[in-house]
């Protein structure tokens, strides 16, 4: 007699099988095996845009002086505040530093982001800029584009109706964590971050300075990988071999580009985190981030492949990879890990003062 065939068994084994397919980047993420999402030490105390725009800032470390070391509190009665400098009119004006912080998550991070996601935003905003203000120099923004700062009256114009709630949201945030920086060796940390990483956050010497790591060991490379979960972490791009050719006239002038196409950009080199560190554009080095740049890629994380008439990118991650990833702060943040973890993870060896 024919046995049936065992639909139950073979079910369960499909379950089985798409539950661990789908489940093991977060358990991998929290494994032993993986870098620990600890929590922060006891406390003693492209410019790529963020989420709302696109990518996320800042694209290059500050100069800072010496002493870069946590700013000193106002006077009693005077208000902390921070100058800005608007780049498409040139006007310089100061802005009081709890209406700049609020603003600046605004600008950068997704508000239905959860709350311990857009505290550790705020902490690390608060940080670089406090390190910057430190340099003399004021704080670059576009307030049309939302970049780094925008006036209350265009947060009215955008959100209508909900602008009570997402302001109140703004606030809230704002009052939990005002005040608090992170610190390495007793001075202001360089707090980078980034949109989407392509599963691993980037070695800070692989991106800016060969001698940047030594300057800044927290900024090293890090486990990411919910970053895949989000939109924008595959991305193309597509040259005819015109646009190209106009492409690498700017980025590279003596480039030689007189060979098959699939000879215009090789030896690609990539870093342990899987970025583009350095590559031949017709005979010409340039580094990944160059490559970036010049050809508009949303990060150096890429492959490419020749077609019959141009170059296909393939893309991942979003942004220059080094410090904070937000996607992978909001995967953390929804995993139960609090704001002070999330520092801790992507900023490993800084200290979080100014808590209460």
């Amino acid at each position: 007699m024919k046995r049936p065939f065992p639909f139950r068994r073979v079910l369960f084994f499909f379950l089985l099988l798409y539950l661990i397919i789908t489940l093991a980047p977060a358990a991998i993420y929290f494994s032993p095996l993986a870098p620990s999402v600890s929590s922060a030490p006891s406390p003693s105390p492209s410019s790529p845009p963020g989420f709302l725009s696109g990518q996320a800032i800042p694209s290059s470390p500050p100069s800072s002086p010496p002493s870069a070391s946590p700013s000193p509190s106002p006077s009693p009665g005077q208000e902390a505040s921070f100058t800005l400098r608007d780049t498409s009119t040139g006007q310089t004006f100061t802005v009081p530093e709890r209406e700049f912080l609020a603003s600046a998550i605004a600008c950068e991070m997704d508000l239905a982001s959860p709350e311990e996601a857009l505290k550790a935003q705020a902490v690390a905003a608060y940080t670089y800029y406090c390190r910057q203000r430190d340099t003399g120099q004021p704080i670059a923004c576009n307030q049309e584009s939302w970049l780094t700062y925008a006036p209350d009256s265009a947060m009215q114009a955008r959100w209508g109706e909900d602008y009570s709630q997402y302001k109140a949201l703004l606030d809230g945030i704002v009052d939990k964590v005002y005040g608090q920086v992170l610190t390495y060796q007793g001075q202001l940390a360089l707090t980078a971050y980034f949109a989407i990483s392509p599963g691993s956050t980037e070695a800070v010497e692989n991106v800016w300075a060969p001698d940047a790591g030594s300057q800044h060991p927290y900024l090293q490379a890090v486990a990411s990988p919910g970053d895949q979960f989000s939109d924008g972490y595959l991305s193309t791009a597509r040259f005819s071999s015109e646009e190209f050719r106009a492409a690498a006239a700017q980025l590279a002038p003596d480039a030689d580009l007189s060979g098959p196409i699939d000879t215009w950009l090789t030896g690609l080199e990539y870093t342990p985190s899987g970025t583009v560190k350095t590559a031949r554009l017709g005979g010409v080095t340039l580094t990944g981030q160059e490559l970036r740049a010049g050809l508009g890629l949303r990060s150096a994380a890429f492959t490419l492949s020749a077609e019959e008439d141009g170059l296909l990118f393939q893309v991942r991650g979003w942004g220059h990879g080094v410090g904070m990833s937000q996607a992978g702060a909001v995967f953390l943040a929804k995993r139960g890990a609090d704001y002070q973890e999330i520092l801790a993870h992507y900023y490993p060896g800084t200290t979080l003062e100014g808590v209460a």
